[in-house]
């Protein structure tokens, strides 16, 4: 399941309230509420959204895939940084939370050898992310040969997978939602 551009604010508070620590569990589900306005950054150049008083969200799922190719970058900077300041305000409440983020495209280049100067910042994040298992990034190997990418030109911390639409749909039928 795609998750449509105007509901990623939802999905991003829902997050937010998985790592920030203001889920109230019971059972597979999670009930929030909120009892003041809470600005949440939107993944894209949106206003921020509030979440008003008394909002209350069924969280089920916390498990999310992200296909970096169908995104900007820009769209996967705000992400982790996102996911960088939530967690920062309480990282013990985010241990059951999983973002895989899958690299099939152009959006390969962003963190090539060749390409590290220029994205440094965007790289160095998402690979303290994932040490600290936040994120899990991984990449096609069909997709780095088809555009002459070797895997040493690619960081370490970023796991390949042979073919990206594959683990695309075992992550999905699993239960992950595609961010």
């Amino acid at each position: 399941m795609k998750i449509p551009s105007f509901l990623l604010p939802l999905v991003f508070s829902a997050l937010t309230c998985l790592l920030a620590g203001g889920c109230d569990q019971t059972g597979d589900n999670a009930s929030v509420t909120r009892e003041k306005e809470v600005p949440v950054a939107a993944v894209s150049q949106a206003a921020p959204v509030p979440v008003t008083p008394q909002t209350q969200f069924t969280i089920g799922n916390k498990n999310y895939l992200f296909d970096i190719s169908k995104h900007s970058i820009e769209e996967l900077e705000a992400l982790l940084q996102r996911a960088r300041e939530i967690t920062q305000l309480d990282s013990s409440n985010y241990g059951d939370l999983e973002i895989v983020m899958i690299l099939h495209g152009p959006d390969i280049d962003w963190f090539t050898q060749q390409n590290y100067e220029h994205n440094l910042e965007l790289v160095d994040l998402a690979a303290k992310l994932d040490a600290f298992d936040i994120i899990d990034m991984k990449v096609c190997e069909t997709a780095m040969s088809a555009r002459g990418i070797k895997r040493e030109d690619i960081p370490s911390f970023i796991e390949s997978v042979p073919y990206a639409p594959d683990e695309m749909k075992r992550l999905l039928q699993e239960g992950y939602i595609n961010l």
